[in-house]
């Protein structure tokens, strides 16, 4: 098991956790696994892989395709975690910086590629 892989299993074991003991609401622990949703360790790799290659200019059409999908998949996580950040602010009645703070995200902004 990779190291990503564990701290994905310890996450999900610290919210069941929570929710059992009253600290986390049902509601909350669903809005943070979108929160905290990644691509699968091997697309991420792949991904790092093809945006490499596009960088050295070696992408072949095949790969620009793939890229391509893998960036769609990379926009969605991330236009799903903004919404689940703000339901959670409403939920949490904060404000989005404050929940942003106590879950240690630096910015709802990501520059990829």
């Amino acid at each position: 098991m990779s190291v990503v892989e564990v701290e994905g299993v310890m996450g999900r074991l610290q919210k069941i956790t929570a929710v059992k003991r009253g600290a986390l609401k049902p509601s909350e622990a669903r809005l943070l696994e979108v929160i905290n949703a990644t691509l699968p360790a091997g697309e991420r790799a792949e991904y790092r892989k093809l945006v490499n290659r596009r960088r050295n200019g070696t992408l072949t059409p095949a790969d620009q395709r793939r890229l391509q999908h893998l960036s769609d998949q990379v926009e969605t996580l991330h236009a799903r975690r903004v919404q689940s950040v703000v339901r959670l602010a409403a939920l949490r009645k904060l404000t989005v910086a404050e929940v942003m703070k106590q879950l240690g995200l630096p910015s709802l902004v990501t520059v990829h590629g």
